[in-house]
């Protein structure tokens, strides 16, 4: 039996011709709905990554760059591949993590990177184990065709690396395949190329049970007809015996009465799920709630006869400040940003005056208390533009042009139930940037994959692109709504802030 290159000449009258393995590669995938949510969409469940056609192949129209220059974009209106690096990224999928990388039949590979956590783990590291994925996730199958697929008796199988990831069935004949219908992707615009596959839905179930990945595990995919056997895909599962643990401290922060009420902020109301089930739980971190505080500016001010304080209620009711149109004295060219000045002055006067300060006395951006602090309130700054701001994160750029994150975030009125908002102001605080934003070069910066602002599903872009240049105009990403992966190369930088986990 072999491997052959189609198409073949037939084989002399009287002699018995020799079956052939055709050429093809399984790749794993996201369903677009969940087998195990009985066909909900993803919302963050698992973590799954993978190199998307169109981040490094020109299948998607960009208007604009704006990712140097916000304010002067450059127009582009033509197909890009929506990584502005992209033999790069082919390299981080290509390498990274992954031990034993494959090439069927001389094809670079990129594997998918699926992360889940252990169920019915016994012993030391049960603490490492949980029940959120005992019941298995279901992935897509597709097979990129490189010859001609036919009904020959090819049987694809799976081989885990290890005995506790488990995968249902064991092996799939390519008739299942056969039995849907054949479908056509473009991988550039330009000169219409396309690639044939088919895509069987929900086809496997993958579980990590009974122990956990010490290491990065992989599940290989193997193509067999007789004697022939060829390794034609890999699916790498992210190592899950090591589980950040990441402090929460939620601050609502009271700026008015009503009526002698506190009028409190009123947040999403189910802030462990998004975190611990629709993003963090993604790169193998959990999230607690440690404390909620009302932080209750107006009663503190009548105490304690604050300046900072005073003066912060005088000005959040100036609406040319709220509005970002004060002159900003330090510079009279430029004004104030109302909300990158709020958030400072709100965590100054927290750090003075909170409840759940760190240990101490240390700041709240100190690398040693691993609590991230979450003040919501009802203020509603905008940019001169007149745009709400739904919430920012504490960081700065430092002299060498490299981000330095810190450990708070405050969400807006505009962002208090935006799940999107909430997860996506926490991962800056976690070490990640915008997808879209350059700042240096140094990989310190945590910006190594720049993309077209607004084209990705991923947590740190924005859900909106530009349409117009002058003036600025949006029209919706596409998956607003739908924002909720983070990419594999986040996860472990997620995993890396030391200031906000412990292991």
């Amino acid at each position: 039996m072999a491997v052959c290159d189609f198409p073949e000449t037939s084989q002399p009258i009287g002699q018995a011709s020799t079956p052939c393995l055709r050429k093809f590669t399984i790749h794993f995938r996201r369903p677009a709905k969940l087998k195990q949510k009985k066909g909900a969409t993803y919302k963050g469940e698992y973590g799954f990554d993978w190199l998307r056609d169109e981040y490094i192949y020109p299948i998607e129209e960009v208007l604009y760059d704006n990712c140097s220059d916000s304010e002067s974009p450059i127009l582009i209106n033509d197909y890009r591949a929506l990584c502005l690096k992209s033999d790069q990224l082919k390299l981080e999928y290509l390498q990274v993590g992954i031990a034993d990388p494959i090439q069927p039949h001389g094809q670079d590979y990129y594997p998918a990177w699926l992360s889940i956590f252990a169920c019915d783990v016994q012993g030391d590291n049960a603490d490492k184990g949980s029940d959120m994925h005992k019941d298995g996730v279901y992935l897509d199958l597709q097979l990129d065709e490189i010859d001609k697929i036919i009904n020959d008796g090819t049987e694809i199988f799976f081989k885990p690396s290890e005995p506790c990831l488990k995968i249902t069935p064991e092996k799939i004949s390519i008739k299942k395949f056969l039995k849907t219908s054949i479908k056509k992707r473009s991988i550039n615009k330009d000169t219409d190329t396309k690639i044939s596959y088919y895509l069987l839905k929900n086809a496997v179930k993958i579980i990590c049970q009974g122990d956990t990945l010490k290491e990065h595990g992989q599940i290989k995919v193997f193509a067999k007809l007789g004697s022939t056997e060829i390794e034609v895909g890999q699916l790498m599962v992210y190592q899950n015996d090591s589980i950040g643990e990441a402090n929460l401290v939620v601050v609502n922060v009271i700026t008015e009465y009503d009526n002698n009420n506190k009028v409190i902020p009123q947040s999403h109301p189910s802030l462990d799920d998004i975190f611990n089930n629709q993003s963090f739980n993604q790169a193998m971190i959990k999230v607690k709630i440690k404390a909620t505080e009302d932080f209750d500016l107006v009663e503190l001010r009548n105490k304690t006869n604050n300046k900072d304080i005073i003066d912060f209620l005088y000005d959040i009711k100036d609406s040319t400040y709220m509005k970002s149109q004060r002159k900003n004295p330090k510079d009279p060219k430029k004004t104030i940003e109302s909300a990158s000045d709020i958030k400072e002055r709100l965590i100054k006067i927290y750090e003075k005056f909170g409840k759940n300060i760190p240990a101490d006395g240390k700041p709240i951006h100190d690398e040693k208390h691993h609590n991230t602090y979450l003040l919501f309130t009802n203020l509603n700054p905008t940019m001169r533009n007149g745009v709400a701001v739904g919430g920012e994160a504490c960081g700065k750029i430092t002299s060498s042009h490299v981000i330095e994150w810190g450990n708070g975030l405050v969400i807006f009125q505009s962002g208090l139930k935006d799940r999107h908002i909430i997860i996506h102001e926490a991962a800056h605080s976690f070490t990640l940037p915008h997808t879209f934003e350059t700042f240096s070069e140094n990989d310190s910066a945590n910006n190594k994959h720049i993309f077209y602002r607004g084209y990705t599903e991923n947590v740190m872009d924005y859900n909106a692109y530009l349409i117009s240049g002058k003036p600025l105009v949006y029209d919706q990403n596409k998956y607003n709504g739908q924002m909720y992966s983070f990419f594999k190369w986040q996860w472990d930088l997620m995993r890396k802030d030391k200031k906000s986990i412990k292991y």
